[in-house]
């Protein structure tokens, strides 16, 4: 074989030497992006773990469990520790607890909260970070899901023409149509993420006002915004007082002036089997979801405070509870008649209306069917019955708490027994399995419910 001329020699070493680099280039910002990556969800985990065994001993058991819920969660169960320690909680349960404190101070609430909101913007800061190595890397599907749960954590965004931002961060101009799908316009065009994603209705002239606590959004003419803000700012302390906590992110409320766009929301969310009801609780975007075409406004402002506590019970504590209790403690905050709002002060404990508890009495369901009963269901096949269910849950719950109440003790016993292990829970984002709640209810007042039937029954009269 003939020797090649040294010049042939040198341009092929010349073209070698172009080559390599390049392609040891793009290998190094993978190796970089998949190591910072495995860092950081150790990192995430451990930040979770550490706030939750810190507070272990202050009675903030079900914000404990929380932590490390969220520990093994956002590690996507990478972080041992994390895993571990959640098993022993629900392994060991009160015996976990080197002290349990019926009522955790304010101080401690307040301390707490400020630490575990700090948490979320340092997870958030991390998302930003890896999104920018995915994209140096070229990894463009993984740079999307860093920025989309960078803003479900709530990163700020912005769009100006084809420019998008989050958090300051400009996304790559070939994804402007990307980020335009992540968001909606309000206060007259200002950008916002929509957790409901590209299939949600995009309304015109939709107002927000929101703060730390609640984020309204409502197409809803005049100062409806700011109203419907003020009723779920009032409810607030009185959820975190019955709770012994509140949630660390701001919750979500919007309101829609037509049921068109209701609907077609409620689509987007996936629930296309609830488009005969009038609200909605959507633990998937964080968001109460009401439609005020034809209501008056003391029966939205119900809908609105019952939606609101079943997203306010799920952000503090996510335990999937029965329906019967969900619907009891939602209708205990916002059933007609039991509470009353003049703009300024709201007051709850108040008694249904008489017409639905006749209603009730005169046809209440059979204690095994009431606690194996499915709000959604009996609304939609028989609605009358399905407003006794709630009817009969709010009152259930009302019985069981009474002050001088023989089963008060051992029904908030097991009340927390749920929220502080978080049975039947993998994610603080998802809708866990109502299962493990209810056989937790059945074996601790199992032998008890012929007696518990026959003297609610007897109470239900004097109401």
């Amino acid at each position: 074989m003939r020797a090649l001329p040294l010049p042939f020699l040198l341009a092929g070493f010349l073209a070698l030497a172009v080559a390599v680099p390049a392609q040891n280039a793009g290998d190094l910002l993978l190796a970089e992006y998949q190591k910072r990556r495995e860092e950081e969800l150790l990192a995430t985990g451990q930040r979770h773990v550490d706030l939750g065994w810190a507070i272990r001993d202050t009675g903030l058991i079900q914000q404990a469990t929380w932590q490390f819920v969220r520990a093994v969660e956002l590690s996507e169960g990478k972080h041992p520790g994390a895993s571990l320690v959640l098993n022993i909680v629900r392994t060991y349960g009160e015996a976990f607890w080197r002290k349990r404190k019926k009522t955790p101070s304010k101080p401690s609430l307040q301390s707490y909260e400020k630490k575990a909101a700090a948490l979320e913007r340092d997870d958030l800061k991390a998302q930003v970070k890896l999104a920018k190595l995915a994209q140096k890397a070229k990894l463009n599907g993984r740079m999307t899901e860093h920025w989309l749960l960078a803003l479900r954590l709530g990163a700020k965004v912005e769009v100006d023409g084809d420019v998008g931002k989050i958090e300051g961060e400009v996304v790559p101009v070939e994804f402007a149509a990307w980020i335009k799908d992540q968001t909606s316009t309000v206060n007259g065009g200002k950008a916002r993420f929509e957790p409901a994603g590209n299939k949600a209705p995009r309304l015109p002239n939709v107002t927000e006002v929101g703060n730390a606590q609640v984020v309204v959004r409502t197409d809803l003419p005049g100062d409806a915004a700011q109203k419907l803000h003020e009723l779920a700012l009032a409810e607030w302390p009185l959820l975190q007082e019955r709770l012994d906590g509140a949630p660390v992110r701001p919750l979500g409320l919007f309101v829609f002036s037509k049921r068109a766009d209701y609907e077609a929301y409620l689509r987007a969310c996936g629930h296309d089997g609830a488009l005969g009801g009038k609200g909605l609780c959507d633990y998937g975007t964080f968001q109460t979801l009401v439609c005020a075409e034809g209501l008056i406004p003391e029966d939205m402002h119900a809908l609105v405070l019952h939606e609101l506590s079943h997203l306010f019970f799920f952000g503090s504590s996510p335990v999937a509870m029965p329906d019967w209790y969900a619907e009891g403690f939602a209708e205990s905050f916002g059933g007609q008649g039991t509470f009353t709002w003049d703009g300024k002060k709201l007051v709850i404990g108040g008694v249904m209306w008489r017409q639905r508890l006749e209603a009730l009495q005169a046809a209440p369901m059979a204690m095994r069917d009431l606690l194996a009963g499915s709000a959604e269901q009996l609304l939609l096949t028989n609605h009358d019955q399905g407003l006794r269910f709630y009817a009969q849950c709010w009152a259930l719950q009302r019985w069981f708490l009474q002050p001088s109440g023989a089963y008060r003790e051992r029904f908030l016993a097991w009340e927390a027994q749920c929220r502080g292990a978080l049975p039947g829970v993998q994610s603080t984002a998802r809708f866990g399995d109502p299962g493990p709640a209810a056989a937790s209810f059945q074996k601790e007042f199992g032998k008890d419910l012929a007696a518990i039937e026959t003297a609610f029954l007897v109470w239900l009269k004097t109401l």
